[in-house]
């Protein structure tokens, strides 16, 4: 325990940088199909500027490699946080929404990047035996940031103000990095990926990661505008995501322990369970607002905890643990595909049949997840990796938080 808080404290810089980094995501993020609505733009024009955000995160997994090797941690930082504000500051320039589209693809591949850093520094100073606790304060720092942002975001800000407090958090974000005395890190090379080969060693892993993407990230992006459809305010949206994202945090807890004992297979039915009857109430009972945020409390309970399930299953099943890092690359590829379809398939979906088919779109994805899990073989306990937290935020952090990795 002294160990980690030893590693967290040294540290600190870099945790209260990139907290800055997180709540401005969590602002740009969740406030995107606010603003665009307020702009008249229709849901499927939101679903697919918003989308965008995620194929930037694609493209930083497949280039950011190189151009961080080429310049060096602290410069790629300093050029990523600039590049990341300017774009923040930039949506104010102009209501055109191809030029808002570019600015969401730079935004992402930003912040991607960014988090590609700051976890090979985490990486550098944090050994085998503590990088379990220092990855759970990590993930209370995005948690808990990510929540700040979509509290601003529910103030009902303009679209002056919302983007000039991200401006001022990505800036301040950008600054305590350069009082940090460490070498510049590795970063692991880049390795192809394959989906299919990935399915034959590990398919729950494989579907639970893309639905995890489709759930997850489609719920950051447009659970808000679930909410303003439904003609509630800004800051009724805001609370709904903080209250979803309470529920995954919670989870995280709950779901090692259960994984850890019953295995993977039951966690992963369980948790699409859960939230299966969420969803199902928000149908049934025709909820008020205060009902739904009782609701959205289990539907995040149940969705925020699957891509940490799949890298779990994944790890499970390998028999040859030096291919895990190839594994779990293909899974965060796959993740962050779910992401960026998630936006454009509930964007369509809402403009299409109203706010209820953000439900009908969970329903569907987790019917699904259900019944495939079901349909898979258990692994036996013996081979079962202990479970570690992932919010799925994370570039590199999980594959190399395992010690059977090496």
């Amino acid at each position: 325990m002294r160990g980690s808080k030893r590693a967290i404290i040294s540290l600190s810089a870099l945790f209260i940088g990139v907290s800055f980094i997180f709540i401005a995501s969590g602002l740009v993020v969740s406030s995107g199909g606010v603003l665009l609505n307020d702009m008249g733009a229709s849901k499927t024009q939101i679903g697919f500027i918003t989308s965008l955000f995620f194929l930037g995160a694609l493209t930083c997994t497949i280039v950011s490699h190189r151009l961080i090797s080429k310049v060096g941690h602290m410069r790629a930082y300093a050029i990523f946080t600039a590049l990341f504000a300017i774009c923040a500051l930039l949506h104010d320039m102009s209501d055109n929404l191809i030029f808002w589209a570019i600015l969401r693809f730079m935004l992402g591949f930003c912040y991607y990047s960014i988090v590609l850093i700051v976890e090979s520094w985490l990486n550098e100073k944090t050994p085998n035996s503590i990088r379990s606790r220092v990855l759970g304060f990590y993930e209370i720092v995005f948690y808990t940031a990510f929540a700040i942002g979509a509290v601003i975001m529910s103030m009902n800000l303009s679209v002056t103000k919302v983007f000039i407090i991200g401006t001022i958090s990505i800036i301040i974000g950008s600054i305590p990095l350069n009082f940090l005395k460490i070498k510049s890190p590795k970063i692991p090379k880049s390795i192809n990926i394959s989906l299919p080969k990935i399915y034959n060693i590990a398919p729950l892993a494989l579907a639970t990661s893309i639905i995890a993407g489709l759930s997850m990230n489609g719920f950051f992006s447009m659970a808000s505008l679930f909410i303003i459809t439904q003609g509630y305010t800004t800051a009724q949206a805001g609370i709904f995501i903080i209250v979803g994202m309470c529920g995954g945090f919670i989870a995280h807890t709950i779901f090692g322990v259960i994984s850890d004992k019953f295995g993977r297979k039951l966690a992963i039915i369980l948790a699409s369970s859960i939230a299966f009857l969420a969803s199902s109430a928000f149908v049934l009972i025709n909820p008020s607002i205060i009902m739904q945020y009782i609701i959205v409390f289990f539907l995040g309970f149940g969705i925020f905890v699957l891509y940490a399930l799949a890298l779990a299953r994944a790890n499970d099943v390998l028999s040859d643990k030096n291919a895990y890092v190839e594994v779990v690359r293909a899974l965060l590829f796959s993740y962050l595909i779910g992401s960026f379809l998630s936006t454009i398939i509930i964007g369509f979906l809402i403009n299409q049949f109203g706010f209820i088919a953000f439900i009908f779109y969970y329903i569907t994805l987790l019917t699904f997840l259900i019944i495939f899990a079901i349909f898979q073989k258990s692994v036996p306990k013996a081979q079962e990796v202990a479970f570690a937290r992932h919010s799925g935020h994370s570039i590199i952090f999980d594959e190399l938080n395992n010690d059977n990795s090496k």
